[in-house]
Parts: C-alpha cells; structure tokens; sequence
C-alpha cells in the first residue's frame, strides 16, 4: 500500500499542431517505507512477503518495489525507512556477460542524506555486496560484503543480550548462506556473530547511527523459509522498532 502526491502542470494548447492540451497529472509516491527487493539470485516477492508482514504490522505504509532505477530522493522524500534486499548488481547484456553496478551517484547521495537527515536504513542479506565501496553507501551501510559459502547449517550466537535488537532472542541454528562481511568496528555496535561448522565467524548483526538517522544490518535471509524463521521474525521486529526510535 502507498499514498501519493498530486503534482499539476499547465500545458500550453495547441489544437492545429496536435499537441497535448490541457493540464497534465503527475503523481508521485509518499510512503513511510520503501522496499526495494529482488535480484538474479533472491526472488522480489519472497524479500517481500518474507519482511513486509513486520513492516506493515509495525503500521508503516510500505511501497514495494524491484525497480532500482527507481530509488532518489523523490521517492524517499517523507519516508522513515528504507529496507534493500538485493545486491548492486545488473546484468544488461545478459548472465554470460560481467555484472555492472546500477547505483548512480544521485541515489547513493540520496540514500546517504536520508539517513543522515534522520531517515532508516535495514540493510538485509546480500544488501552490502557490489555497491560502490568508497562513497556515501559504504559509509551508510558501515559493511561490505567479501564472499559466503554453500548454503549450509550454522549457528547464530548472540553477542549483545542488552542490545534492543536481541531482546527475546536466543543462539539458534540456521540453514542459510553464511555471509563474510567486513564492517567497521569502531563505528557499529555488532549484536549477533555467525559461526560455521569449521568454526569460521562473521558478522550476523549490527546496529550504528549515521547523523540523525539509524542503520541495522541482518544477514539472514536468502530464502523465504530463512526469512520467516522465528528468531530472525523476532530481529526483524525487533530492528525495525529501534530503527523508528520505539
């Protein structure tokens, strides 16, 4: 669900040459939330149905969307968060040829102000993979994603009990993509760690504030089944609440 905007422009009339006449309507979409979901490898409507449910039941208007041509800073104006599940890659000529990166430098500029401006961000998954790894996305995700192994069984171990995230959460067990993350430790508060079965730990769960904005990253979440399993239903409810100061 999303609310718009009307926007009204005049047009001159110009009956023998056939232009438009009349007034032309332009709407735009306002929502609390804007989704951005899908990839080659994650399905839009599994990213959607696995997370939406907790954004609207927490009350926001979601706007759902797999188009990331689509994310400036129109479309974020008067949102409180922005959720991505999807990496940075595209692929216009095909999957036989190398991936480009979509994010123009107007849409990381207008994701780092919207957070910096107050606005949220839940960075999900593979969310901090193939981004421009030296501008205003890095510095607002805090992470870049480095590689994962097979989808496999592995264990969460929370870090921060005192955290507002892992409040009611307890270690569990997964099978998921076990993702290696860099991120900076000076800048975030890490509340959950992955553990491999050959012992290998990375970052599962971080928090940090970026000007008057807030920034979590989760990095379950590959399939649906991943999505709605109870402890990470629990830190999606969880994160979504602290990211809206709640």
């Amino acid at each position: 669900m999303h609310g718009f905007v009307q926007l009204f422009m005049n047009v001159d009339t110009d009956v023998t040459s056939g232009n438009l006449q009349g007034n032309h309507r332009l709407e735009r979409i306002m929502s609390d939330a804007v989704f951005l979901g899908g990839d080659r490898y994650h399905k839009a409507e599994e990213a959607h149905a696995g997370i939406g449910p907790v954004l609207e039941k927490a009350g926001l208007d979601v706007h759902y969307t797999d188009d990331f041509k689509s994310i400036d800073s129109d479309l974020l104006e008067g949102a409180k968060l922005l959720v991505f599940l999807r990496d940075g890659m595209e692929w216009p000529n095909g999957h036989d040829a190398p991936p480009e990166r979509w994010m123009q430098p107007h849409q990381e500029k207008a994701i780092e102000e919207f957070v910096l401006n107050g606005g949220s961000f839940l960075v999900m998954h593979n969310s901090a993979w193939n981004y421009p790894w030296d501008g205003g996305y890095r510095r607002t995700v805090a992470g870049y994603f480095q590689f994962h192994p097979p989808y496999m069984h592995f264990d969460i171990h929370i870090t921060d009990s005192k955290h507002p995230i892992t409040r009611g959460v307890e270690d569990y067990e997964i099978e998921d993509e076990q993702h290696f993350i860099w991120f900076d430790n000076d800048r975030v508060d890490l509340f959950a760690v992955s553990q491999g079965k050959d012992g290998r730990q990375s970052a599962s769960g971080y928090s940090h504030e970026y000007g008057k904005g807030r920034v979590v990253y989760l990095a379950n979440g590959h399939r649906l089944v991943v999505l709605q399993q109870p402890p990470v239903q629990k830190l999606l409810t969880n994160a979504v609440n602290w990211l809206l100061h709640r």
